[in-house]
């Protein structure tokens, strides 16, 4: 007896322990607690499936409607985690089973992978958004976020045919340098945006894909962007008109499809596309952000875009099969927004120095060296290409090697940087090796001297593309070179322990400079080549390091020989200003710089004779200038000259009056550099001054 009344009290108690416990949230769907009936919990419930009625559920206040196929279905290649549809899978919704119990269990992983996205639902999803799987998010997609009426965006299309021309000139001269679309893809996808518009609004099949939308709107932008540079002021100002109309129409689109909660393939790519190639400066900050580099990596990770070929990842993929196009295409992106990022961290800016996407953190294979036409032969057992083969990919993953590099020196110099202290000299030159070695790894087709050129002239004429690709991937290699050695550069014209340094920088500031001359010589109808800001900003910095060698070396008996290289620079500098307000804006702002930095001589330094033929030559060039600004501009428009102090120390008696128009105008960059030129023989300035005007140009070039 005293047995059972000790487990009736511990049952008592249980009971009340029990009845204390704090009601949880409702956990069936809404149809079945008001018909008071068993709800099974399933993504549709089996009540609401047998009645054929939407089934809801309340999660934290937030209603969720789920319309999907009954859990014994189980997905197959169109439906797989990394299609369109679904985007991706993360290793969470994988369980860990060998690939052969896959095969055996398939319905129960289906179940276990329904019942732990609704536990995660339940648990992160009022609270930690960007937590929420993409399996679960593709479930809480309701027609709202892909058919809303986009009557309004679609009357800003153009006509089918100018919209395929547009599209093709992209393909033609621009698309080609990132490749981030598959241009088949896309003219479908663009077919089929023309032909729901077409139809009859009231149809539900006619609904156009936001995302879709955007990714057209912004290849119409660049389209519309390069092909029309180049041409007189009044045209160049219609054209960034439009060019922010269009942008405007991308982040419209991105907007109403909710693309910050729920990323798609195509919002990635229309984000990318205005990020490579556009001005997007002037839009309002709601829309700017949706174009910065971390809401890119942000959108990737939401997608598990960095971790598509983990081994949880490629195990689905063989027990239930997948789309091979989808799959390299989402690794191609993948791949493009880490280099990108990784590129800014080794470029002047506040992000100099950091990076976004650590490589420990991905399970990404390396793309295919293949082209766009042939990615259905991967899922048949082909493979990728030797890279002495050249494809549409092969810039690609060449520039993508290039951008680890910037990762290495990036992490083989951060605590240096930051603890503002030289890095020793034995880095910079084991970093030196590892680049030579990248340029000895470059395919003949990428390389510049003679035997490769006549090798390849063939594969030139019939893909222009791969010729072009081949100077950008030089130029891109040669101007981190030059950068790397840039540290050691000055004191290398003086201490023999560094003259590798200061040598290498030189050879590599000429070499950029010579490119620059093959691209307008070899490519001069190609739109991009003088309109690019990466490009220029090379050229610019290269022609800086000449300069500051001529003015540090100003007795050097090929001196005169230097200052034309110097002005050729400039000439390539000036043309490419007036074709791009992009490159115009660049090199003004590093040309602010330069002359802030500069520093004449004093006048206490030189004779009484010299002084005033100093001072009276100061005085006719600015005179000069605004005589010029004032027949340039008219009665209508006033021009300035901007004096700008020399000294690197803001010291009064050295200042020096630069006259410059305020219509850029007046006094080209030719005479500009001239005026340093000349004056730059009587300036006198330590190593860590200079590097101190090198480090501020660089703060003002941080674009890609």
């Amino acid at each position: 007896m005293p047995d059972k009344r000790k487990a009736a009290d511990v049952e008592e108690s249980n009971d009340d322990s029990q009845k204390r416990t704090p009601r949880q949230n409702p956990v069936s769907c809404q149809s079945c607690r008001k018909k008071k009936l068993k709800c099974d919990r399933q993504q549709a419930c089996s009540n609401c499936r047998s009645r054929r009625i939407p089934c809801h559920y309340v999660v934290a206040n937030v209603a969720h409607q789920y319309a999907y196929p009954p859990p014994t279905q189980i997905p197959r290649a169109t439906n797989s985690p990394l299609s369109p549809s679904n985007n991706t899978a993360t290793a969470s919704q994988l369980p860990a089973h060998s690939i052969e119990g896959i095969h055996h269990s398939s319905q129960e992983v289906t179940e276990q992978e329904r019942t732990t996205d609704w536990l995660e639902n339940i648990m992160m999803a009022p609270r930690i958004p960007d937590a929420l799987p993409m399996s679960i998010k593709n479930k809480l997609i309701t027609t709202k976020h892909s058919a809303v009426s986009v009557t309004d965006l679609t009357s800003f299309l153009p006509r089918e045919t100018e919209a395929i021309a547009q599209f093709k000139y992209y393909v033609d001269y621009v698309g080609y340098l990132y490749h981030t679309i598959i241009p088949s893809h896309v003219q479908s996808q663009i077919h089929a945006i023309y032909q729901n518009v077409h139809k009859a609004p009231s149809s539900s099949s006619a609904a156009v894909n936001l995302n879709h939308l955007a990714l057209l709107f912004s290849i119409l932008a660049a389209a519309s962007y390069f092909q029309s540079l180049g041409t007189n002021a009044a045209s160049a100002k219609q054209v960034e008109n439009r060019c922010h109309e269009y942008i405007t129409l991308v982040a419209a689109a991105l907007t109403r499809s909710d693309y910050i909660n729920y990323p798609t393939v195509e919002g990635l790519q229309a984000s990318l596309l205005v990020i490579q190639f556009l001005p997007n400066d002037g839009q309002d900050t709601p829309v700017r952000a949706l174009f910065h580099m971390g809401t890119l990596v942000n959108q990737c990770r939401q997608m598990g875009l960095f971790q598509i070929d983990s081994a949880q990842n490629k195990a689905f993929r063989k027990a239930h099969g997948y789309d091979p196009v989808d799959v390299e295409l989402k690794r191609r992106l993948a791949w493009l927004v880490s280099s990108s990022d990784w590129f800014l961290a080794y470029l002047g800016g506040p992000q100099e120095g950091s990076y976004l996407v650590h490589p420990a953190h991905m399970a990404l294979d390396m793309p295919a060296n293949i082209s766009d036409e042939d990615l259905c032969t991967l899922e048949n057992g082909g493979g990728s290409l030797p890279d002495n083969i050249p494809t549409t990919m092969s810039y690609f993953n060449f520039r993508l090697k290039l951008s680890i590099y910037c990762r290495d020196i990036v992490d083989y110099t951060c605590r240096e940087r930051l603890e503002a202290v030289d890095v020793p000299y034995s880095k910079i030159m084991e970093l030196d090796q590892k680049l030579h070695q990248y340029n000895k790894e470059l395919p003949e087709f990428f390389r510049l001297d003679s035997n490769s050129r006549r090798k390849y002239a063939q594969v030139y004429a019939s893909s222009p593309q791969i010729a072009w690709q081949r100077l950008l991937i030089q130029q891109g290699s040669h101007s981190r070179l030059c950068r790397l050695h840039r540290t050691y550069f000055i004191r290398g014209a003086r201490n023999p322990a560094y003259s590798y340094s200061h040598m290498m920088c030189l050879q590599a500031a000429r070499r950029v400079i010579e490119i620059k001359r093959m691209m307008d010589k070899e490519f001069p109808d190609t739109p991009s080549v003088t309109t690019a800001w990466s490009v220029m900003h090379h050229v610019f910095m290269a022609a800086v390091i000449l300069l500051l060698d001529t003015c540090f070396n100003w007795d050097d008996i090929l001196a005169d020989r230097r200052k034309e290289e110097i002005l050729e620079a400039c000439r390539m500098l000036d043309r490419a200003r007036r074709s791009s307000r992009l490159v115009r804006e660049g090199i003004n702002a590093t040309m602010d710089v330069l002359q802030s930095r500069w520093r004449s001589v004093a006048s206490d330094q030189l004779p009484s004779s010299q002084q005033e033929e100093h001072s009276a030559l100061r005085q006719d060039e600015t005179d000069l200038h605004r005589t010029q600004a004032a027949e340039h501009t008219g009665p209508q428009r006033r021009t300035e000259g901007v004096l700008v102090s020399t000294d690197l120390h803001s010291s009064a008696e050295n200042n020096v009056s630069f006259a410059i128009d305020a219509t850029e105008d007046a006094c080209d960059l030719e005479n500009m550099w001239s005026e340093f030129l000349d004056s730059g023989a009587m300036l006198a300035g330590s190593p860590n001054e200079w590097m101190g005007l090198l480090s501020d140009l660089n703060e003002t070039a941080s674009v890609l």
